[in-house]
C-alpha cells in the first residue's frame, strides 16, 4: 500500500509541519511567474526545507521539470492537500486497531434518497468502530478569523454527522486537524468555543501539539477505551 511505502515521509511531514506548511504553500503556486520564482528561492531556502522537498522529489510527490521547476501533478496535490494527513491517521490507527481503512468513499440509500460521503479514516477494534475526518488547515489559529473559526466548527459538525450516519451508538469520532489549540503557556485552549462544541458532541479533537507519533498512537487508541476508562460519564 502507498501508505507504507511512504510512512516515514509522513511522518517526517507531521514532526515539522511548520517547515512543510511553507513549502507546500510554495510548491502549490501554479503560475508561471511563480514557478519561476520558486525555482529562484530554493537556492536560498532554509536546509530543513530544502531537505524536505528533495525527499517529496524521491518519493514522486513532487517533480521537476526539464528546466529545474519543482511542481506537482493530481497526485502529488492531493497528498500536499492533505493526503498526507489521512494517511498519518491510517498509520497510526493500524498501532491498535484490528482493521483500518482511509480515503473511503460511502455510498448509501435512505428512504429513496442517495448519496456518498467521504470518510478519511474509518477503522475497527472488537466490535467498535471509530471514524476520523482530517482537516489539513494553517497552523496558527487566528481567532479573530472567521472563516478560520467557522472551518474548524465545520469539522467537528461534520465528524459528529458521520457518527450519526454511520455508527452505532456507542462508537467513537475524532478529528485531526493541523492547528495549533492549545495554549502550553496558559494552560488553555485557544479556542474554548470549539472544544466545547466537541466536548458536547462528543467528538475528541486531535490537534497539531498531538501529531508527534507517540502522542498521536496513544490519541487514537483511545477511540477503542470504553468512555468509563476516559472519565467521561455514559
Amino acid at each position: 500500500m502507498i501508505a507504507d511505502s511512504r510512512a516515514a515521509l509522513t511522518r517526517r511531514i507531521a514532526d515539522n509541519y511548520g517547515t512543510f506548511e511553507s513549502l507546500r504553500d510554495m510548491v502549490l503556486r501554479t503560475t508561471e511567474e511563480l514557478v519561476r520564482h520558486n525555482v529562484e528561492a530554493h537556492q536560498t531556502m532554509p536546509d530543513a526545507s530544502r531537505d524536505l522537498l528533495e525527499e517529496l522529489l524521491r518519493h514522486g510527490v513532487v517533480i521537476r521539470e526539464e528546466h529545474g521547476h519543482a511542481i506537482c501533478e493530481v497526485n502529488g496535490k492531493r497528498y500536499l492537500s492533505g493526503g498526507w494527513l489521512e494517511e498519518l491517521a491510517y498509520l497510526a490507527a493500524r498501532e491498535s486497531a484490528d482493521e483500518a481503512f482511509y480515503g473511503q468513499n460511502i455510498g448509501w440509500s435512505v428512504k429513496g434518497y442517495n448519496g456518498e460521503n467521504e470518510v478519511d479514516l474509518i477503522a475497527r477494534r472488537g466490535g467498535i468502530m471509530g471514524f476520523v475526518s482530517c482537516k489539513a488547515l494553517r497552523s496558527v489559529l487566528d481567532i479573530s478569523d472567521r472563516k478560520q473559526r467557522n472551518r474548524l466548527m465545520d469539522a467537528v459538525h461534520e465528524a459528529d454527522n458521520l457518527a450519526d450516519h454511520f455508527g452505532r451508538p456507542g462508537e467513537r469520532v475524532a478529528i485531526m486537524v493541523t492547528t495549533d489549540l492549545h495554549d502550553e503557556m496558559r494552560g488553555l485552549p485557544r479556542y474554548s468555543a470549539l472544544m466545547g462544541k466537541a466536548a458536547v458532541l462528543d467528538v475528541r479533537i486531535i490537534s497539531l501539539e498531538e501529531l508527534g507519533w507517540d502522542r498521536l498512537v496513544t490519541a487514537v487508541s483511545e477511540l477503542w477505551q470504553e468512555r468509563s476508562e476516559l472519565g467521561v460519564a455514559r
